[in-house]
């Protein structure tokens, strides 16, 4: 993959105030995925999202680096549940309106 294709970590340290070690961290935890090229390091777009999310609920709700993983999971867990409730919602409404 092309660096110009990927988001370089010192960018978007610098775009959310944050320090690239924190970053690091993440990705030692397993939380995002860095890819390094000629001794810089990139993010995939596609984590960009997750990694703007992790960095949300640090600055946002002062959660520590290392308790991250445990928070994120219990948040994808939330929004899966919400998403299959949502689902559940639709399909009842379905069936309503078909009784009448």
């Amino acid at each position: 993959m092309q660096p110009d294709h990927l988001i370089a970590v010192a960018d978007f340290c610098i775009y959310h105030h944050i320090e690239v070690s924190f970053v690091h961290l993440l990705e030692q935890q397993g939380l995002v995925e860095i890819i390094t090229i000629e001794q810089s390091t990139y993010v995939q777009p596609e984590q960009l999202g997750r990694l703007e999310k992790l960095v949300r609920l640090h600055q946002d709700l002062s959660i520590h680096p290392e308790d991250l993983d445990v928070v994120f999971g219990l948040v994808e867990r939330l929004e899966e549940l919400q998403g299959q409730l949502q689902q559940l919602q639709n399909r009842l409404f379905f069936y309503e309106q078909l009784e009448r």
